[in-house]
């Protein structure tokens, strides 16, 4: 199954609330959910296609590296709506990252892990 992906990392639930952008179409794509250096779970309003990609930027509570900001790419594997709610919980994959952005995703883990 494909959401039965072997993880290297575990995943990390973050403290804090970490919005994202979607860059290439505007405006606000969801909430970071929890984060390896390798993926991002993401909660939305809408139902994302899998097999579809996206530049994002996740929009850090403070500073990392220079930037408020951590851009990357990701493929979204899977989608499922979430029971009662009007919102959507999506599993990406990091596909394109800087080795910037990959350490900030390190510091953010380390310092807003749950």
């Amino acid at each position: 199954m494909k959401d039965m992906i072997e993880r290297k990392h575990e995943r990390k639930e973050l403290n804090q609330s970490i919005p994202i952008v979607d860059m290439i179409n505007g405006g606000e794509f969801g909430e970071l959910v929890n984060v390896t250096v390798e993926g991002i779970m993401v909660i939305t309003d809408k139902e994302i296609p899998t097999q579809s990609i996206y530049q994002l930027a996740l929009q850090l509570p403070i500073e990392i590296a220079g930037s408020n900001t951590v851009e990357l790419g990701a493929d979204c594997l899977w989608c499922r709506k979430v029971e009662n709610f009007h919102r959507y919980w999506s599993g990406f994959h990091i596909i394109d990252a800087s080795d910037t952005a990959i350490a900030q995703l390190e510091e953010l883990i380390k310092h807003y892990s749950k």
